[in-house]
């Protein structure tokens, strides 16, 4: 009878999970020049919420990373120059927090802790390990959220200081050595991986993991609305569901390929360029991985070179944004529906002179840990960053925002990352019980114009 109960009483609880909607946390959107000869020549972005971590809660900014498997923050210990311009976590100002090694198990005061090291965009960090209470703190409700889309104060699961919280028993890695790239460059302090469980070094490390365990999350989804910050819209995150009040459209389904690699990767059928199939998918073993912390769009080397000759355009004298030039049509088919990005979703907003060409001749490759994205967050290890090359006449051109993918298999060879072009023009849908990703239109302000200019275009037509 008791255990019958007990049962009662949790499918009670998930049901009540399952109807309040998601979690909604708003994501802060953080632009930082790239500078060549004293000029910006373009920009790195990221996204970035806030987290806190520890008993009482040290609170943290966090990129919340596809790309990516673990929790990290930079620990009191470390000097780098890197942790000394972000906020330290301090394990021993917790009293949730104990050092553990990197199978789980916890560490004497007089013994010496495993360390871990992890690559990230073009750079790493070094860690040690600690089991520790990460929780995610309401951003309130939503303007023009549907009913079902509610805030964590709406759940009120766990409450400090009148806050409601959404907190997970995760295993941490603290970074006692961070490099100067890409960490100094931004403001966020950590990440928090959402990648699947392959990614992580256990699946205690894993967030996912703990919210399929937990039954907090009643649907195993997420869900990224990114937008481009410009007449204050703002970013957001879904746990636990998505907003329907982001999608123009009803949500296309792609299911993710190899899924014990951990990366949200999915079949790219076909590449075109204003309706024509280029043959780098004709054979098919192409795929692509969603990655929010990738501010580019990754293309297998040396496809990049002709992809970014085809889509790059001269810019007149009056044109000082290239999201408004003239270009060709991009086309990524995945399963259910082709993703379809112009100008203003794929080119570098600044027009540059023709003798400062932006690269990534680094571009992502494997070269001493795990993957990533150059010049971004991503979990990886690429080495390059965009550099300045090649003298040609002076013309002012507009320029994709590109950089080449190497890697062997399993990920490789033609591997795909489908990052801020793609997640600007779609709102995307990770279902880490099912395994796939959806994708629809997204509700940004620059979607809804152009869906309002298509739609007067046919009715002129008719």
């Amino acid at each position: 009878m008791f255990a019958q109960l007990v049962s009662f009483l949790i499918l009670a609880a998930v049901a009540a999970v399952e109807e309040s909607g998601p979690y909604l946390v708003s994501l802060l959107r953080e632009s930082v020049p790239v500078r060549r000869k004293g000029k910006v020549v373009s920009y790195k972005t990221s996204y970035s919420g806030t987290i806190s971590i520890g008993s009482p809660p040290q609170p943290f900014s966090a990129v919340f990373d596809t790309g990516s498997g673990h929790v990290v923050v930079p620990a009191s210990s470390c000097t780098s120059e890197s942790c000394l311009t972000h906020r330290r976590y301090n394990a021993s100002a917790s009293t949730s927090s104990a050092v553990i090694n990197a199978d789980g198990s916890e560490v004497n005061d007089d013994e010496e802790c495993d360390q871990v090291t992890i690559g990230f965009g073009t750079g790493e960090i070094t860690g040690e390990l600690v089991k520790e209470r990460v929780c995610l703190p309401s951003s309130g409700a939503v303007p023009g959220s549907p009913s079902g889309a509610r805030s964590l104060l709406d759940r009120g699961r766990h409450r400090s200081g009148g806050s409601a919280l959404l907190c997970a028993d995760l295993h941490v890695v603290q970074a006692v050595e961070m490099s100067v790239q890409p960490f100094q460059a931004f403001k966020f302090d950590g990440i928090l991986g959402l990648g699947l469980s392959g990614l992580a070094l256990s699946e205690e490390f894993s967030f996912l993991k703990w919210a399929s365990a937990s039954g907090l999350l009643g649907t195993p989804r997420f869900a990224f609305f990114l937008a481009e910050g410009e007449g204050g819209e703002a970013s957001e995150i879904a746990l636990g569901g998505y907003n329907a009040a982001h999608a123009l459209e009803p949500l296309t389904w792609a299911h993710v390929v190899r899924p014990e690699l951990g990366y949200w990767q999915v079949e790219v059928k076909a590449v075109r360029i204003n309706g024509v199939e280029l043959d780098i998918c004709r054979a098919g073993g192409c795929r692509g991985v969603v990655d929010t912390g990738a501010s580019h769009l990754g293309v297998p080397a040396p496809w990049n070179e002709a992809l970014e000759k085809a889509l790059t355009v001269d810019a007149d004298a009056e044109l000082m944004d290239c999201r408004l030039a003239q270009a060709p049509v991009l086309e990524i088919e995945v399963q259910g529906r082709n993703l379809t990005l112009r100008a203003e979703d794929f080119m570098r907003q600044m027009p540059l002179m023709s003798d400062v060409e932006i690269s990534t001749p680094g571009g992502i490759r494997a070269d001493g840990g795990s993957f990533g994205t150059a010049g971004d967050v991503g979990g990886g290890t690429a080495r390059g960053e965009e550099q300045a090359y090649a003298r040609r006449p002076r013309q002012r051109r507009c320029r994709p925002k590109l950089m080449p993918v190497s890697l062997p298999a399993p990920l490789g060879p033609l591997l795909f990352i489908l990052g801020e072009p793609v997640l600007h023009r779609y709102y995307t849908v990770f279902d880490w019980a099912a395994e796939k990703v959806g994708f629809a239109t997204a509700a940004t302000h620059r979607n809804i114009a152009r869906q309002q200019q298509q739609q007067q275009q046919q009715q002129q037509q008719q």
